[in-house]
């Protein structure tokens, strides 16, 4: 092989395998403060039929957009969208995914939405037991939440897990605990294209700590992750905050 076309191969791979996100070290102590899930008041539902402490909210300008889930008669649940403007009335719910088969009625992690002021994006990810599988997807509106794309998988997995979604422009990130992971770990998903592909997936917190809650955030080229790690003593309830930011390198 000529030398100038393996030196051109060599260059590629290593621009392959360059990691997505150069993230810091992990903070113990003193960390930023992690951001609410509730960006207002939740003293009016958009729903009656929401399962309890499934409710999320998300704000972008004057809109604000939630999600919640309700539940079946044969115990499965629909994923459910509604939105407002000035804090008026909630519009008429939206269906934004009604794939799930699951028999766990409420009893489920709450869904994670994000309302992309950039592009008028509004993005859920949940977990879910639709036929094909179970585990953490990805559904987006490009119309203010008033149709929803076919979700996507973002990682297939058993194991009920948490999720957080974040969004700037055409970048989105999902993290969420791993669902086929006996040491509780968070991954991180990440897409360029609006998420429409998630190109690149990776785990974000340490290997050797029992994390979950996942709360992601995006402010320019900044990905600013928080989570909590648990004791592997089941009978200590304590948690502790952890938190770290990643330089997405892409563009």
């Amino acid at each position: 092989m000529h030398r100038r076309h393996l030196l051109i191969i060599i260059t590629v791979l290593l621009a392959c395998s360059k990691a997505p996100v150069e993230w810091s070290g992990i903070v113990y102590s003193g960390a930023r403060l992690e951001p609410s899930d509730y960006p207002s008041p939740l003293e009016s539902s958009p729903s009656r039929a929401a399962c309890p402490g499934s409710l999320r909210i998300a704000k972008s300008g004057n809109e604000e957009y939630s999600t919640w889930w309700e539940a079946r008669q044969d115990s499965s649940v629909v994923l459910m969208t509604a939105r407002r403007s000035d804090s008026r009335q909630w519009s008429k719910p939206v269906v934004a995914d009604s794939t799930d088969h699951g028999v766990r009625g409420c009893g489920r992690p709450a869904p994670a939405i994000a309302a992309d002021s950039a592009s008028g994006y509004v993005h859920v990810a949940y977990f879910a037991e639709p036929a094909g599988g179970a585990g953490i997807f990805f559904a987006h509106s490009m119309d203010k939440a008033a149709t929803f794309h076919s979700p996507v998988p973002i990682v297939f997995g058993k194991n009920p897990s948490r999720a957080s979604v974040a969004s700037n422009g055409d970048r989105v990130v999902v993290a969420y605990e791993d669902p086929n992971s006996t040491q509780p770990i968070i991954g991180i998903a990440l897409s360029k294209t609006m998420g429409h592909i998630f190109e690149s997936r990776s785990i974000a917190s340490s290997e050797n700590g029992r994390a979950r809650q996942p709360v992601v955030r995006i402010e320019g080229d900044s990905i600013r992750l928080w989570w909590s790690e648990y004791s592997p003593n089941p009978a200590v309830s304590a948690t502790r905050p952890r938190y770290r930011a990643g330089l997405w390198r892409e563009r």
